[in-house]
């Protein structure tokens, strides 16, 4: 039997052979939950997925949620002890993607996927669980670093088409990570557009003022060429 197709990036959706497959809210929480998690024991499942109840109306809760699933998407849900699990089968879009980002960051390898994977919506967008909220901080962060250094990577091989793209999505996903701007500055310096990298610099520094009411730090300001006039774009005075 073909696996389920389980997409967590973005808005809950799975399927199986090409068809969706329509699951209540409950059991998407509990088909999302073992799709970040892995195999968990049952206490904590219905713990995380039920936490304002007593834990024999969790326990229930999460029995109905477990019949629902075997029901709508038989041999999804498999038990291991008291605890249970996704098949092996089955493909999750947030574990490819965080694949994607321990290649990145481990091995500094990058391919022609590697954009595809990395410039994905937010983790369960519109879920505001505590064990949600958690996981979509944890891999924001980890897909945040894999963006810059693929970026880097991309601009040594020359693809600056790609390391652009993939530094502005740093930047939309964390406007102010001054990293994310430093990466974007150099893929413009990179390419010999000089003008944008200092244009860059100007809207994060007026925007990190506005916000925070700070300065852009030394090692960003050293990024731009000794030029004439580089003290007057590196004043922090709103223009």
């Amino acid at each position: 039997m073909e696996g389920l197709r389980l997409h967590l990036l973005g808005r809950f959706t799975c399927g199986r052979a090409g068809r969706a497959i329509e699951l209540p809210l409950s059991t998407q929480r509990l088909t999302a939950f073992l799709g970040l998690r892995g195999p968990s024991h049952r206490s904590l499942i219905a713990g995380s997925l039920w936490p304002e109840v007593p834990e024999p109306q969790a326990l229930a809760s999460l029995r109905t949620g477990v019949w629902r699933m075997n029901r709508l998407a038989p041999g999804v849900l498999e038990i291991v002890g008291d605890g249970l699990c996704l098949s092996p089968t089955t493909s999750v879009d947030s574990a490819a993607q965080e694949r994607v980002v321990d290649e990145v960051l481990g091995s500094h390898m990058v391919d022609g996927s590697t954009l595809r994977v990395l410039c994905q919506p937010e983790l369960l967008s519109g879920w505001y669980d505590d064990w949600v909220m958690w996981e979509r901080v944890r891999l924001s962060q980890l897909r945040l670093r894999a963006l810059e250094v693929a970026a880097r990577l991309f601009v040594e091989s020359g693809q600056f088409d790609v390391a652009l793209r993939l530094a502005l999505e740093a930047v939309r996903a964390e406007p102010l990570r001054e990293t994310a701007h430093g990466v974007l500055m150099s893929v413009y310096l990179a390419e010999g557009n000089v003008s944008d990298a200092i244009h860059q610099y100007r809207v994060f520094r007026d925007l990190l003022f506005r916000e925070l009411g700070l300065e852009p730090s030394p090692r960003l300001t050293q990024l731009l060429p000794q030029a004439r006039g580089v003290d007057s774009i590196v004043t922090v005075s709103g223009g």
